[in-house]
């Protein structure tokens, strides 16, 4: 990479930070302003004039915050997925595009939300001491239903799986799944140049659902020894167990955030004037207790992926010995996706859940001296 284009892509990847840290400041504050400014008394009231309810509170409560939330965080949503992509020519989408697909994921989101939030209340209401471990349990089972589903119903709603068209790397594909038991029908193609031209890989799904995806953004890009050693290192989170281990992971850290969500509205409900966690008032309290609970367990979460991902790395060079594609495939990466090969350790320790692309490559480039 020359230094021009380096300076590129940190040029890139420093305003996705600052774009990061901003997203944070303004999910802080909406939910703030909410508490502070009393905004959820409003939201509560309005809810309450058209239905009498308890559910029926609940849900148009949580719509009418959810509008309020959309509205304070669409600008910094359309400036991060459509302007800054557009300004370093990353994006395909043209603004309808962006538009259409962006209110595609937040209605969505939405639907899915509301279900979770009105189970939550009943909980509350039925379970007043235990309610958030039941809660727990509830959410433990929906992340894993969730990721059994996400490739087969979610990703279709965005994007187009199809065969791997070339029969030649299809066969290398096919040689090199079949060795860990991978069947040929769960590696697919998706169309990523839809909206973008940045390239990427993934391993995905629970069981039955598990499957490699190659965008066509990587497939069009890269070639058929680069494309191997990709797989390879998708192929490595399938032999490492590592979706059933940041699932488990994920679960035991969310057991710790449900007790400090039910210890926190127990003693701050009453001097903000609710009336306790079945109050629908308190749900911004609930909100920021989770915001900042995750925000301070980030770098594990962080790290804990960096730590798979070394390995997966570690697992594509021992299968393919090809030090060569595996490095000129990371330097295709970090230029198709304008990525910092070499960013601060700060913010690769707070940011990053995989290790720098520079880190990677002095991995390779040393793999077998040692």
């Amino acid at each position: 990479m020359t230094n021009a284009s380096e300076d590129r892509n940190k040029a890139y990847q420093r305003q996705r930070n600052w774009l990061t840290l901003y997203g944070l400041l303004l999910s802080l504050a909406i939910l703030t302003v909410a508490i502070v400014f009393r905004l959820t008394f409003l939201f509560h009231d309005r809810a309450s004039q058209i239905t009498s309810s308890s559910f029926g509170i609940v849900f148009f409560y949580f719509l009418f915050f959810s509008i309020y939330s959309l509205v304070l965080s669409l600008p910094l949503s359309f400036y991060s997925g459509f302007i800054l992509e557009h300004r370093y020519e990353l994006s395909n989408q043209s603004f309808l595009s962006w538009l259409w697909e962006h209110a595609k994921k937040e209605l969505l989101s939405f639907g899915i939300a509301a279900v979770l939030v009105l189970l939550l209340y009943a909980l509350i209401w039925n379970f007043e001491t235990n309610w958030w471990f039941l809660a727990w349990i509830g959410y433990a089972v929906f992340s894993l239903v969730l990721g059994k589903l996400f490739p087969v119903l979610i990703v279709p709603l965005f994007y187009k799986y199809s065969p791997i068209a070339d029969e030649v790397l299809r066969k290398r594909i096919e040689v090199l799944a079949d060795q860990f038991g991978v069947k040929i029908q769960n590696v697919y193609s998706l169309n990523l140049s839809k909206t973008t031209k940045k390239a990427n890989a993934a391993f995905t799904g629970f069981g039955k659902t598990k499957r490699v995806i190659l965008g066509d953004t990587l497939l069009n890009s890269f070639n058929h020894d680069e494309i191997e050693t990709v797989l390879a290192h998708e192929l490595g989170h399938y032999k490492h167990h590592d979706i059933w281990k940041q699932f488990g992971f994920g679960i035991l850290l969310s057991f710790i955030g449900f007790w400090l969500a039910a210890q926190a509205l127990d003693a701050f409900s009453g001097p903000l004037g609710y009336l306790g966690a079945g109050d629908v008032r308190s749900f911004p309290l609930l909100c920021l207790v989770f915001f900042i609970f995750s925000l301070v367990i980030s770098p594990a979460g962080n790290a804990f992926s960096r730590f798979a991902e070394r390995k997966a790395d570690q697992f594509a060079l021992d299968v393919t010995k090809d030090t060569k594609s595996f490095i000129s495939a990371m330097q295709k990466l970090s230029n198709t996706n304008l990525a910092d090969p070499n960013p601060h350790p700060l913010i690769e320790f707070f940011l990053y859940d995989h290790p720098a692309i520079g880190k990677r490559i002095q991995v390779a480039e040393h793999y077998g001296t040692s």
